[in-house]
């Protein structure tokens, strides 16, 4: 693999690119109306969240882990990840390398749990790769750019149709950076939530 973007990660980077402004500014209402134009439901923001701003439990865990890791107040060391010590959370752990400033982004870790939740493994593939929704790709790439732009840990909330799904998708982007402190890696967190508000396929 060579790293590069796809033809498609450019011809859909354009709705990316004006959402990602809006996530940066906590401005949820063109994504909003998105989502409802599909009948969805959402989304929800949260730039810098406690851990009992969280829901779900495996959440909660890895902020916890994130703040851990910060030196001086500054952002954790890509190099520090250690899968073992995510063990509480790790089926529900994706890890991005960024392309092309964030064009694209490839999945290094896609979790187990969502790999068997989604039906598909994105472990070592391109996002622009992710069968998703359009609209859906295109929100997560901006949450992703933004959180990279602002270098802070970003929780959201949303739900497809409930005709497709009766599942509701809580994430969580944490920001990681080499020994210069440029971002060089995202930590994203996803926890599929029944609407019972059980996490799915989950131990906790």
């Amino acid at each position: 693999m060579d790293g590069g973007p796809s033809e498609e990660s450019e011809q859909i980077a354009t709705a990316a690119d004006r959402w990602t402004a809006d996530v940066a500014a906590g401005n949820v209402g063109p994504l909003k109306a998105a989502f409802s134009a599909h009948g969805a439901e959402g989304p929800t923001l949260m730039w810098c969240p406690a851990p009992q701003d969280l829901q779900p439990p495996p959440l909660q865990f890895l902020l916890s882990y994130w703040t851990g890791l910060r030196k001086d107040d500054g952002l954790p060391r890509a190099g520090d990840i250690d899968p073992l010590n995510m063990r509480p959370a790790l089926g529900y752990v994706l890890l991005l390398d960024i392309v092309e400033g964030g064009l694209d982004f490839r999945y290094r870790l896609f979790g187990t749990i969502l790999a068997a939740v989604s039906g598909f493994e994105m472990t070592g593939k391109l996002m622009s790769e992710h069968p998703t929704s359009p609209y859906i790709l295109d929100f997560y790439r901006a949450t992703y750019r933004a959180a990279l732009q602002r270098r802070e840990p970003l929780a959201t909330v949303h739900s497809p149709p409930v005709a497709v799904s009766t599942t509701i998708w809580h994430r969580l982007i944490l920001p990681f950076a080499d020994r210069d402190g440029a971002v060089v890696r995202l930590m994203g967190g996803t926890v599929p939530v029944s609407r019972n508000g059980e996490p799915l396929a989950s131990s906790w």
